[in-house]
């Protein structure tokens, strides 16, 4: 009897932890990819660079330091996701019957300015990237729940201060797929004694409980980030 309270305690203890787990990748809404913590010394530093009225170009000047890539599944369901310093990340994910999953990638610079003067910037997010999602898909049935692109910045006081959907779709509506190049720019004040997260976040969440099989990828080309001193 002892040790089948014990098994029984294991088996309810690891269902949770599945659960838990699934539950903190369903971040819901549009802040998802926002819970990053970079250490200080991969930050890089720009009073040299923007006190000299320099353009900082990333990564042909110095390679991305937020390459995140997270991803979940459980049953018939798979799920896939990576991010490069060089400028390419992606994230897919499909499920079958029973099936759920999700993927999400992190992928651009966190600036730090130790100066004790603001600098005013033009943040420019080059991106060329693509997206598909396939499957057996009608509404009221198994869709991905979440199909989202952005680009974002959020300072060290965890205060988004720009972000830009650039994809973010209603899936029910059947297979697509669409492949360009977007370029949305920002006008952005460093503060001294901040730091300045420069983001771009993917997400997919796919979940079956029919004979169905949603899936759905983001793939990014490449991605630059220009910032210009004004």
């Amino acid at each position: 009897m002892l040790g089948m309270r014990v098994l029984n305690r294991i088996f309810f203890v690891c269902c949770v932890a599945v659960a838990l787990v699934w539950l903190s990748g369903c971040s819901g809404g549009a802040d998802f990819g926002e819970s990053l913590s970079v250490p200080q010394d991969r930050h890089t530093k720009v009073d040299d660079v923007f006190g000299a009225g320099k353009t900082l170009r990333i990564p042909a000047d110095v390679p991305f330091n937020v390459t995140d890539a997270q991803r979940f599944s459980s049953g018939q369901a798979e799920a896939k996701s990576s991010a490069e310093a060089g400028g390419k990340a992606e994230c897919s994910a499909g499920a079958g019957p029973d099936g759920n999953a999700w993927a999400e990638f992190q992928l651009g610079h966190v600036l730090s300015h130790r100066g004790d003067k603001p600098y005013e910037t033009t943040v420019t997010f080059s991106a060329t990237y693509g997206y598909q999602m396939g499957g057996e898909l009608s509404a009221g049935s198994a869709t991905p729940d979440k199909f989202a692109l952005k680009v974002y910045i959020m300072d060290s006081n965890r205060r988004v201060l720009k972000r830009m959907m650039l994809a973010e779709l209603d899936l029910v509506k059947g297979p697509t797929t669409w492949t360009g190049t977007q370029s949305p720019a920002f006008d952005l004040t460093l503060e001294p004694g901040l730091a300045y997260h420069l983001v771009m976040a993917g997400r997919i969440e796919v979940s079956s409980d029919v004979e169905r099989s949603p899936s759905a990828q983001i793939q990014v080309e490449s991605l630059d980030i220009e910032i210009v001193p004004r």
